[in-house]
């Protein structure tokens, strides 16, 4: 399928499509039609794509997605790092969590302050 299909089935810009290949995370084929040269890529490149978003929304770096979809889905990675990664992962979202409930802290405080100061 062509970028342009390619886009549409995965709601990713062909931007984005152009970078994600710029960089390994998916490949594609060279297809002539006449004196064009088209970039072609397999069913298997909307499966891998969407990993990919979901693992930026979950909060992988795309290092992390080509190291894991190359080595963990290759079935090339052993266990223990597997492990390894996800216990990192875990710690970093623990880690964010806490920001983001002292930042919530932090609002909900000054809210109900305004509030007291606006409402006699």
């Amino acid at each position: 399928m062509l970028i342009g299909e390619l886009s549409k089935k995965t709601g990713l810009s062909k931007d984005t499509i152009r970078f994600y290949e710029k960089i390994g995370l998916i490949v594609a084929s060279d297809r002539c039609a006449g004196t064009r040269l088209y970039k072609e890529y397999s069913s298997e490149t909307i499966e891998r794509l969407l990993m990919i978003n979901q693992g930026k929304r979950l909060g992988f770096t795309l290092n992390e997605m080509k190291q894991l979809l190359d080595e963990w889905s290759g079935g090339t990675m052993p266990k223990q790092e597997q492990i390894k990664i996800i216990e990192r992962k875990i710690e970093e979202i623990t880690e964010k969590t806490q920001q983001l409930n002292t930042i919530e802290t932090y609002l909900v405080n000054k809210l109900n302050k305004l509030n007291e100061e606006v409402i006699p």
